[in-house]
This record gives C-alpha cells, structure tokens and sequence, in this order.
C-alpha cells in the first residue's frame, strides 16, 4: 500500500473566501455640545465608547451612551449622535461592507441595537476593539506600514468572528422550519457557484439548478421559490445572482486574473456576455470597477 493511499483526513476545515472593505476606523474626541448631523449610509457600523456621555439617535429611538457601551448599526439605519454630558466625550467607530452571504446573513438576523459595557457581546468585542482603537492612536500621524495593515486585519477578522458568534448567543432566535429550509436552499446556491469556480461550468441552467435543489429537499420548484422568498425577501434566482456577483467582485479586486479568465470561471462563453451582465448588476463595466478599486488602494 501505498504512503498515499493510506492518507486519513484527521479534520478539515472549509475554503474561506470572504470579500469586505474597512471606511472610516476612526478615535474621536468631541467637546461638550458637538453633534453629528443626521445620516445614513450602506455599511454595517460599530460606535464604541471610551469615554464621557453622548446620544445616539437611530432611526428616532434614543439610545444614551456611556464609558465602554456599544451600538451596532445596520446598513440603512439613519442615526445621528450628540454630547450628553459636560466634559465631552471620546468613542471609537468601524464602518465596514461584506460581499459575503453567509455571514451577512448571520448579522441581519438580530434586531437590537444597544449593548452595554456589561453584556457578554461587548466583553467578546473589548479585545479586538482595543487593538484596534490602540492602531489608530499609534499611526494618528504616521503611515500605517504592512505590519500594521495585517495587525488591522487580524483585529477585524477577531472582531467579526466575535461579533456573530456574541450575537448569536445574545440574541438567539429559533429557526422555524421554513427559515431553516430557506437557509438550506442559499447554502447550496452557493455550493454550486463555488463548485462551478473550482470544477469549471456545470451542466444546465440556473433553472435547473433550482429543480436540483428542489429535489434534493424533496419539494417542488415552486415551493423553493415561495418559501425563499417569503424569508429573504427575493428569489433563488436573484439570490444566485447577487451570488455571482459577489464573486466577480472579489475576482476583479482580490486577484490578477484577466477579465477573459473571470468571465470564463463564472460560466460565461464569452467576455462581452460577462461584461453585459456585469454592467447591469452594477451600472458599470468590470474593467472600470477594477481600476476603480485599484485606485482607492493606492
């Protein structure tokens, strides 16, 4: 018998693959009287305080913040913030975006805003939260060197991993069965395009796609559409779509591959077929997208 044939797998850990970008990690001290104007944005944001009193208005509901007490707020939320005390106050704050499905998911599944400084998911957070606030205190004027870029991503990957993980215990909901089989349906989605980028094109169409999940789960292809849509609000297919999307994406950003390449691993026959739909995803070419995140990089 062979070294190889008698290999075991002892464990294994799934391919990781997640696509999001970082704005405006930034420490402030504000003095007494300071506001921020009314605003909302496409990003998920963190609003640690590290000291004083403040107001934070979201969505009208008032939440008063003190030493150590965090919101989490959702893309879409407006929200403005003000001082409540006479001394000022100083707080730390994390705007990120994710292209990743599964873990979006997990973040829009909880509703409460407001945890404070004694709740379990802000003692989870503390550790990755203060690396973090020390890295933007130390280079407040110096260039952040490569060292100090992987420090951040390290502390984000922490942070994010702490947070669903906090959340899910904090605010648990049981799934319904519906929800649970809707989950299954968006997991092999994104199975068969992960699939499709390693393995190359797979025989048939979306539509066939969603007739093999439909069987797999021992419902009709109806049923798949319906319950889906009842509980992420739009359909297989779209979900599929804003699938492929994500991973053209992170192909255009993340690595060097010729576009002709991307379009060719996503299943399309031609670079013009990808570029056409890409464009109407997203308002733009794939060519102007990159340059585009190529030009924030530097």
């Amino acid at each position: 018998m062979s070294e190889a044939s008698a290999a075991v797998y002892l464990g294994r850990l799934p391919d990781v693959r997640m696509s999001f970008q970082l704005m405006g990690l930034h420490a402030r001290r504000a003095e007494a009287g300071w506001t921020y104007p009314s605003h909302e944005h496409p990003m998920y944001e963190i609003h640690w305080m590290v000291d004083g009193d403040m107001e934070m208005v979201i969505n009208g509901q008032t939440y008063p913040q003190s030493r150590g007490d965090l919101l989490f707020i959702r893309p879409g939320m407006t929200h403005f913030c003000k001082s409540a005390g006479p001394e000022g106050f100083a707080y730390f704050s994390v705007h990120f975006s994710l292209q990743d499905t599964t873990l979006s998911r997990e973040l829009n599944r909880y509703k409460d805003s407001y945890y404070p400084a004694s709740s379990s998911l802000v003692q989870g957070l503390t550790p990755a939260l203060s690396a973090l606030y020390r890295l933007a205190i130390e280079h407040m004027k110096s260039p952040l060197p490569a060292s100090g870029q992987m420090k951040v991503h390290a502390a984000v990957f922490e942070l994010l991993g702490a947070l669903v993980d906090q959340l899910s215990q904090t605010d648990a909901i049981a799934l319904s069965r519906k929800e649970m089989l809707a989950r299954r349906i968006a997991e092999q989605i994104e199975d068969s395009v992960r699939y499709l980028l390693l393995h190359g094109p797979m025989q048939g169409s979306e539509r066939t796609w969603i007739q093999d999940i439909a069987k797999s789960l021992g419902l009709s292809p109806s049923q798949v559409n319906r319950i889906f849509h009842q509980v992420y609000g739009k359909a297989p297919r779209r979900f599929m779509s804003d699938t492929f999307l994500n991973e053209a994406r992170r192909l255009l950003l993340q690595t060097d591959l010729s576009i002709d390449h991307i379009a060719m691993m996503l299943g399309y026959k031609t670079n013009a077929h990808f570029s056409r739909q890409f464009k109407r995803w997203t308002g733009i070419a794939p060519s102007e997208f990159r340059s585009q995140g190529n030009a924030e990089d530097t």
